[in-house]
């Protein structure tokens, strides 16, 4: 599936080399006023000055200057942008215009610049006068006035022949100046450079004199404020007796710092002591952690569990009163009773030892709040102190700072410093700059070139008429038969007259060829093959119309074919033009009169063909083409012919074409492209549906030809009027329902 959207590269060639002549002038038309502006312009000469800009100065001592591109050169990105307007400037060129002088300016009317174009120059600036009345001019205005537009001119036309080129990549830039007079053009452009190095050299000598002076007066008033801050802090010393607390502080903040970590630790004992008691205190007998841990507890534990043993075992031989039963017993409480001193003892060490923490703890936390309150009150006594010592040290840092600076800028002032320099200074060129003769025929060629080819797709855009068989089959709603190539009846050796022939008189044309090809789509066009009367018509007239209708004619007797071919065109006829037939018996005879089918038939010189012409030309063509004689011609021919072909008028503005379509089998559309326009092909095919047209197919002539002209055309000239047309005597019932006739 071909893809509507998708570009044809080959159509857009199409179009270029079918208005190849259209472009063709608008290229020449444009080297041609390429050439008249070239001559017609004056030559201009441009001289260039190479400059180098760099972001600070050579140094030659370590002291810079004051103003801000010295000193913000180095970080500023937009220096080199303030350097090229700085050369712009019309401070700089009037500098340049007072020391050189613009012979552009001084001698202007010595400027030969001959044009043929004077007289349109005149009349633009008569249109801008016209616009411009309401500013005064120049001989009414007062001197003082006169003379400052005359300065601003002057200015003006400097600056507008200047250009800054900035070299890429580089700290170079190129200063450019085109006047009419090369020598100009070269003084010009060295001065701007030598009178923006002297401005720069003078913005920074008065950038460094006013510096000098404002560090002057304010380091006079700095030494007063740093005398006036130091008596007031000696004053306030010796009032409160403050010779230097830096110590004493100092020494506060270390035993600060060492009580704080020692109350970290006494807390940590302090918390150790506590868990331990608390443990004792809940613990059950022997099971605190202090009371395992004791040698004698657990010596003690063991020498009773030893006689708790031995007294079990003699409990089995002697009773409790035995007297060596009640010497164990005595032993075992002796040993208990030691055990419970011995565990009150080591309670009570443990409630010694976190008690004694806590009392360490609290004296850590006493001496620490001592130091701190000493330390605040330290503090408050040398707060005005520390104020006025501030005071007195800003003073004296920024006197020395201003001292310093005035010293540097001293210094700085008296050395030549400078960051601008020329590289390569501008020399008298010898040839004009432009106008450039081969650049503007360059420029001429690819816009004539564009202009052209816009001009071109335009043109096939605002044509309206068929221009492939795409175009025919979406319109027509059926497919195109057969294209037949444009054919000259001169490049033949034919007649006018003659050129229908073709296909009989060369059968190994192109055209035979491709009408062979249209019989051969035409007997596979139905399922019985070719339709038995077929009819042959168009939008237009001179659309090669009657040479299809003859070659096919032609082409179905040469296949054998018993053809019957009726000239249906009664208001130009043609057919016995063309096989060189008398023309005073035809259709009409028959139609109007009582003339037989069998008497105006005529055979031609094309074996099994046979005609019949026009006749004598009615007054009434529809009249007689809608009678009953016409379809009873019709059948009558169509049982004894083989093929029945008529060649019928044009669509547009008749009512015949339609009859004629409505009594035949098969309507075969003839289109020419390039000539039939849209529009007429589809009022054509909307009439012929309109009157029950069959239309088999369309064909597409005059494929290939150079020009408009076909060669074999002819003329149409339908004078009729409606009254004349209708008021003939002839039967016209059967077009009642067909569109009404249009005057040609």
């Amino acid at each position: 599936m071909v893809d509507d959207d998708a570009i044809d590269l080959r159509e857009y060639w199409h179009i270029l080399l079918r208005y190849k002549w259209t472009i063709a002038l608008v290229v020449a038309l444009s080297l041609g006023l390429a050439l008249v502006a070239t001559f017609n312009t004056t030559p201009i000469y441009k001289a260039s000055t190479l400059v180098q800009i760099d972001r600070t100065s050579n140094r030659i001592v370590e002291y810079g200057d004051v103003s801000a591109e010295g000193n913000a050169g180095m970080r500023d990105p937009e220096f080199y942008t303030t350097q090229y307007e700085l050369l712009k400037s019309r401070s700089l060129a009037r500098r340049v215009i007072d020391q050189v002088g613009l012979r552009a300016i001084d001698d202007a009317s010595k400027v030969d610049e001959p044009s043929f174009l004077d007289g349109i120059k005149q009349s633009i600036k008569g249109v801008m006068a016209t616009f411009s009345a309401s500013v005064p001019e120049e001989d009414s205005m007062p001197p003082a006035d006169r003379e400052q537009a005359q300065r601003k001119s002057e200015e003006n036309l400097l600056l507008a022949n200047l250009t800054i080129a900035p070299v890429r990549n580089s700290r170079l830039v190129r200063v450019e100046y085109e006047s009419p007079y090369p020598g100009e053009a070269a003084a010009v452009a060295n001065a701007i450079a030598t009178n923006f190095i002297n401005l720069n050299l003078e913005r920074r000598y008065d950038a460094s004199s006013y510096a000098k002076q404002f560090l002057q007066e304010q380091l006079g008033q700095t030494r007063a404020t740093l005398e006036e801050s130091e008596k007031r802090f000696v004053a306030y010393a010796r009032e409160r007796q403050i010779v230097n607390f830096e110590d004493r502080l100092e020494i506060l903040r270390n035993q600060l710092r060492e009580m704080n970590s020692n109350l970290v630790t006494a807390e940590a004992a302090r918390f150790a002591a506590e868990s331990e008691y608390q443990e004792l205190l809940e613990a059950s007998e022997g099971g605190a952690p202090g009371l395992q841990e004791s040698e004698l507890i657990q010596r003690l534990k063991q020498r009773r569990s030893d006689l708790q043993a031995d007294y079990e075992q003699q409990l089995q031989v002697f009773k409790p009163g035995y007297p060596a039963m009640q010497k164990l017993q005595r032993q075992i409480n002796e040993i208990e009773a030691e055990m419970a001193r011995e565990t009150a003892s080591i309670r009570e060490s443990v409630r010694a030892t976190f008690e004694a923490r806590i009392r360490e703890e609290a004296k850590l936390r006493q001496r620490i709040q001592e130091a701190k309150d000493e330390a605040l009150l330290l503090q408050d006594r040398t707060t005005d102190y520390e104020t006025l010592k501030r005071e007195v040290e800003t003073n004296r840092e920024l006197y020395d700072g201003l001292l310093q600076r005035m010293k540097e800028v001293g210094v700085a002032a008296g050395v030549g410093e400078n960051n601008i320099s020329v590289v390569d200074a501008a020399t008298v060129p010898l040839r004009p700059y432009k106008p450039d003769l081969r650049k503007n025929l360059a420029i001429a060629l690819v816009l004539g070139l564009f202009l052209g080819a816009g001009l071109a797709f335009l043109l096939n855009s605002l044509d309206d008429t068929i221009k492939s068989a795409d175009d025919i089959e979406r319109r027509v709603g059926a497919p195109v038969l057969s294209l037949l190539p444009h054919a000259s009846a001169r490049d033949l050796g034919l007649t006018d007259e003659e050129l229908p022939l073709i296909v009989f008189k060369d059968p190994k044309s192109a055209v035979a060829e491709a009408v062979r090809s249209l019989r051969t789509s035409l007997l596979f066009s139905t399922a019985d093959g070719a339709p038995r009367i077929m009819h042959f018509t168009s939008s237009n007239p001179s659309e090669g119309k009657t040479t299809t209708a003859v070659s096919t004619a032609i082409a179905f007797a040469q296949a054998g074919d018993k053809v019957l071919l009726i000239d249906g065109d009664l208001r130009n006829p043609s057919l016995h033009r063309a096989f060189g037939l008398p023309n005073s018996i035809g259709l009409t005879n028959h139609l109007a009169g009582n003339a037989k089918p069998a008497e105006i038939a005529q055979p031609t010189q094309v074996v099994r063909l046979f005609t019949i012409t026009s006749g004598p030309l009615p007054p009434n063509p529809v009249e007689l083409l809608s009678t009953a004689k016409m379809v009873d011609l019709l059948s009558h021919s169509a049982e004894r012919f083989d093929r029945v072909i008529i060649d019928g008028p044009p669509v547009i503005g008749l009512a015949d074409a339609l009859l004629l379509a409505n009594l035949a089998k098969a309507t075969i559309f003839v289109v020419e492209p390039g000539s039939t326009r849209i529009r007429e092909l589809e009022g054509s095919i909307r009439r012929l549906r309109q009157a029950s047209a069959r239309i088999m197919g369309a064909v597409l002539t005059k494929v290939g030809r150079a020009g408009q002209g076909y060669g074999y055309g002819y003329g149409y000239g339908y004078g009729y009027s409606y009254d004349y047309l209708y008021s003939y005597g002839g039967k016209g019932d059967n077009t009642a329902a067909l569109p009404q006739q249009e005057p040609a």
